[in-house]
């Protein structure tokens, strides 16, 4: 299928689309789509709120031209390994007479049945092999017998159309050979062989993947006759040489079932690929991924990007909130939601809320993303100032090895006149003073703000520094 990305989320594949407005949503905005989160029905639509349709997990899926690599790799797995042994095995060395028949009929039976468990599992987006022994003994649909019955269904058309017109028989079987992979896909996914022998189903699934089954059948048809290929370049004409050993056949016989298996995987993806257009659709994992919070804070960002997208900033602002009632101390929601004051430009709402996420920011060791929050208030809050002096002493702190010396100094600026007494007064003022004096080359003001800390507090701890900064700003 063509690539579906988030409208709101770019590079991210779209997961559920709204028929009604025509949006397609991505995991971050449909989060945990199938869990019971969502309660009875679909997610619904964020603008609409229609129910929304299930994408399948393939909108990213590259064609499957491109996937050559993985199909030729694909059989040298070890479980896939072990079902080529055992094929080489019993192809090798198989008798005629009953015995050699019933080993035969075995031999083929292990090849499809392992072939259509490798198109369903593939077909859902899995990437590893199955066991022989859940092919072996999980085989509810019976689908050797029914593939056995649609090669016997499709001979007896060929038949019937040749005895009417042979130019009829001929069209017949070239329809037929065309159809071949999609009469597999057909069988694997509805398990019946009417619908594989169908030839509106077998022309609407062609239809359906377009041109790009044309390169399926090129490919199928060029994996199909590598083996006879192979041994046509290995064996040679045996009229000139020796007849052929049993390595040759090991290997022969190795090389018809590593293909069968490959044709069965590149079967398999085609349909994962085309899931959504098929409407065949992989098995959804029900497990609980996300506790209730999670999906809470998982679903709001969801939510609000989209709300921004469509400027409906009040709205996003009131999601928030709701998920901060419950999800207090998250770090992304209250980023998200400092942002969002930063669009409204609501100047009272911002500097009360960066108090708090200054703080959190903090506590969680992120300092540098605490700095960031408080450049963001100061380039829209002309006197922005942090009521905790420690905090601001702190940001402060962070500010000047980070560069940002004049935010520093402003953040500070007329700490004595709000927070006279403080404890933490001569620190500050020591950080302001240096700042002056030693990055912005303001030496009088920094003076005057060491002399002035000194006269003040007298006894602070900072005496000794505050000192050694006015001699080094006299001298």
């Amino acid at each position: 299928m063509a690539k579906l990305e988030c409208q709101f989320f770019p590079g991210t594949p779209a997961t559920w689309s709204c028929a009604e407005c025509d949006t397609v949503y991505g995991e971050r905005c449909i989060p945990a789509g199938h869990s019971h989160h969502w309660g009875q029905r679909h997610p619904a639509c964020i603008r609409c709120n229609q129910p929304l349709s299930y994408l399948g997990n393939a909108t990213d899926a590259k064609p499957f031209w491109q996937q050559l690599p993985h199909f030729f790799s694909y059989p040298l797995q070890a479980r896939a390994l072990v079902v080529l042994g055992l094929l080489t095995l019993l192809n090798t060395f198989i008798n005629g007479g009953l015995t050699g028949l019933i080993a035969s009929l075995f031999s083929m039976a292990v090849l499809i049945k392992y072939g259509f468990a490798i198109i369903n599992e593939r077909g859902q987006g899995l990437t590893e092999a199955p066991s022989l022994a859940d092919v072996l003994l999980n085989d509810p649909d019976h689908l050797f017998l029914r593939q056995m019955v649609l090669m016997i269904a499709m001979g007896l058309v060929v038949s019937f159309a040749a005895s009417v017109a042979p130019s009829l028989g001929l069209l017949v079987v070239g329809f037929l050979t065309l159809a071949m992979p999609a009469s597999i896909m057909l069988l694997a996914v509805d398990k019946s062989v009417r619908s594989a022998l169908n030839p509106l189903k077998l022309m609407t699934l062609m239809m359906i993947i377009g041109w790009p089954y044309l390169l399926l059948w090129f490919c199928s048809q060029a994996i199909a006759v590598g083996p006879y290929i192979l041994a046509d370049f290995i064996i040679g004409d045996t009229t000139q040489q020796a007849p052929p050993g049993i390595l040759t056949f090991v290997a022969l016989n190795f090389s018809v079932a590593y293909f069968s298996i490959m044709l069965y995987t590149m079967l398999g993806y085609v349909l994962f690929e085309y899931q959504h257009e098929l409407g065949y659709h992989t098995a959804v994992d029900e497990t609980e991924t996300l506790s209730e919070q999670e999906f809470l804070k998982a679903r709001t960002l969801g939510e609000v990007a989209v709300l921004i997208s469509d400027q409906k900033y009040l709205e996003a602002r009131q999601s928030l909130r709701k998920a901060l009632d419950t999800v207090r101390d998250d770090t992304e929601l209250h980023n998200r939601y400092h942002k969002l004051l930063m669009l409204l430009d609501d100047q009272q709402a911002l500097a009360n809320h960066a108090e708090y996420l200054v703080q959190l920011f903090l506590d969680q060791r992120q300092p540098a993303r605490a700095v960031g929050v408080v450049l963001d208030v100061q380039s829209r809050v002309a006197n922005f100032r942090l009521n905790k002096s420690a905090t601001a002493v702190t940001i402060a702190e962070q500010m000047t090895e980070q560069g940002y010396h004049r935010n520093a100094v402003r953040l500070l600026q007329n700490f004595h006149k709000h927070q006279p007494n403080d404890r933490f007064l001569p620190a500050a003022y020591l950080l302001v003073a240096r700042t002056l004096i030693e990055y912005l080359g303001d030496d009088n003001n920094g003076r005057a703000i060491a002399r002035y800390t000194l006269n003040k507090h007298p006894n602070c701890k900072e005496r000794i520094e505050l000192e050694q900064l006015l001699a080094i700003a006299v001298n």
